[in-house]
């Protein structure tokens, strides 16, 4: 039989689609992730004095928010409990802001969004300036509380502001204000009104001051703004003596003559006039009997040199037909001839006058300070009182005791070092290589020594550096030291506008940023917040 193959048609099996499809990888898609949530932080005032800095935090992107906090960059600074939607309103206070980058604190801001299924997400950080302060009077805008530079007098809580300015019209103007209630007086002045315009401490005895702008005039007046003596001599300086007259300067730079003159505070009499040595470098130091008055000239001195005297005037002369009475006069220092009276070494007197600080620059700027007995010719062995005159690394441009006495301030340009008033020993933290010095390219332009019971404070203002033919720049910027061996204590600067300051009665400093008016926190306060560090 013979055999037969038999072919069997090829069928195709089915198979479920379901066995197909999970062949494949396929299934159930799984959902896409979800985006990130968004958080946004903005600071309203960038550069923010007072109690609190503001910020506006919001959060979009989750179902549920666990956490919403704020940091300034790897420090953690408060959680905000946030229930959406929009933006709110967050306050930082003092003590929840860290200042382990100094005071003012340069901050940079940012919120950090959680939700309750882990996502997270950071806000772009936002820069911000925080200066502590004990009080801000804000100004209405486009106005300004007080004057460009003041004086406070009183203590908390009545504390006035006087101050001059320039009324529309150009009429140069007094104005005491009071600090919670505005405007309280005002009184025309009979002469210019500038930045450089000085108002005198309050007298102890006769209770006024002396207001003098260089190269215009003087006024004494009383509590009242009343005016009981006026001059008109272009003075370059004026100093205050016990029974509250003037001495003034007239070095002749503004088409006068080279004299100084006693002037009545009751009636703007000339007591006396004295004819110095040479031209005066120094604002003159009254004391009860005499006038001690520091000159340079040329005359006398050696070819090609000049002598730096020590003038004791008279103060009691009465007779101005006559002139004043120089009592002793003693050669400090025999120096360059080519010497002007804006070029002459910087000089101080002491608190007593018996001691005249003066600074003198050498090769490359280095400068040495002495202290010079002022009832001594020359200024070696004993009539020095500091066995080492300190060295400093730049010229100097004044020399500013305090502390009653007990430290001087030799400021440079853009450098201020510190001298033990007792030996001449540098005080900064660092010594004579680290000087406290102004921001980026500032140069000081002002100072402030702090009063009673903060007298060891010392505050200096900084600036742009003068230019030639413009308007003198104003300060931007603070630098306060409460103990130079403890370096500084705070800085504080605005980007525009400008800063000044003053000490009321109790030795508390007062400052106007811009048009508003700042109570700084006390010194004490300020190490509260910002530990010495070694």
């Amino acid at each position: 039989m013979k055999d037969t193959l038999r072919l069997t048609p090829w069928r195709a099996a089915l198979l479920p689609l379901s066995f197909l499809a999970l062949s494949c990888g396929g299934g159930t898609p799984k959902p896409p992730p979800k985006d990130p949530p968004q958080a946004t932080l903005t600071v309203p005032k960038p550069n923010t004095a007072g109690q609190k800095l503001t910020v506006m935090v919001s959060a979009t992107g989750c179902d549920t928010i666990q956490s919403l906090s704020i940091y300034d960059r790897e420090d953690f600074l408060k959680s905000v409990a946030y229930s959406g939607p929009g933006a709110v309103s967050v306050d930082l206070a003092i003590n929840e802001i860290k200042y382990t980058r100094g005071i003012a604190a340069k901050l940079s801001l940012y919120a950090r969004v959680v939700c309750s299924d882990g996502r997270q997400n950071d806000s772009q950080p936002a820069a911000a300036t925080f200066f502590p302060a004990a009080e801000v009077i804000e100004a209405p805008l486009n106005t300004q509380l007080v004057t460009d530079n003041f004086v406070t007098e009183g203590t908390l809580p009545l504390i006035y502001f006087l101050g001059c300015g320039n009324l529309e019209g150009g009429i140069p103007t007094l104005f005491l204000v009071e600090k919670n209630n505005g405007v309280r007086k005002q009184k025309s002045m009979p002469f210019l009104c500038t930045n450089s315009t000085v108002i005198t401490p309050k007298n102890p005895t006769t209770k006024k001051r002396w207001v003098w702008t260089p190269q215009a005039g003087a006024i004494a007046i009383d509590e009242n703004l009343n005016i009981s003596g006026q001059i008109d001599i272009p003075l370059d300086q004026l100093s205050v003596a016990e029974d509250g007259d003037a001495v003034i300067t007239d070095t002749g730079s503004g088409g006068g003559e080279n004299l100084v003159y006693r002037i009545s505070h009751q009636n703007g009499a000339i007591k006396w006039t004295y004819t110095p040595r040479g031209f005066v470098i120094s604002p003159p130091l009254t004391r009860a009997d005499d006038v001690m008055i520091a000159s340079i000239t040329t005359t006398g001195a050696p070819s090609g040199r000049a002598n730096i005297y020590v003038s004791r005037v008279d103060y009691g002369r009465q007779n101005p037909a006559t002139g004043g009475i120089e009592l002793g006069a003693f050669i400090m220092k025999t120096v360059a001839s080519d010497i002007t009276p804006t070029s002459a070494p910087p000089t101080a007197f002491n608190a007593n006058g018996n001691l005249l600080y003066m600074a003198f620059a050498g090769v490359g700027g280095i400068t040495q300070v002495f202290a010079c007995k002022t009832e001594a010719n020359g200024c070696t062995d004993t009539a020095q009182l500091w066995a080492e005159p300190p060295t400093l690394k730049k010229p100097i441009v004044a020399l500013v005791p305090y502390g009653a006495g007990s430290r001087i301030a030799a400021i440079a340009a853009q450098q201020v070092w510190f001298l033990d008033a007792n030996n001449g020993a540098i005080l900064n933290k660092g010594g004579v290589d680290n000087p406290l010095i102004p921001n980026g390219g500032l140069v000081v332009l002002g100072v402030q020594s702090g009063g009673p019971p903060y007298a060891q404070s010392f505050y200096f203002l900084t600036g742009s550096a003068p230019t030639e033919n413009l308007p003198s720049p104003q300060p931007l910027e603070i630098v306060a030291t409460d103990d130079p061996a403890k370096g500084e204590l705070y800085r504080y600067e605005i980007n525009s506008g400008s800063i000044s300051v003053a000490i009321d009665d109790a030795g508390t400093l007062w400052m106007r940023r811009g048009g508003d008016i700042v109570r700084p926190l006390l010194p004490p306060e300020y190490r509260q917040v910002r530990p010495v560090t070694p």
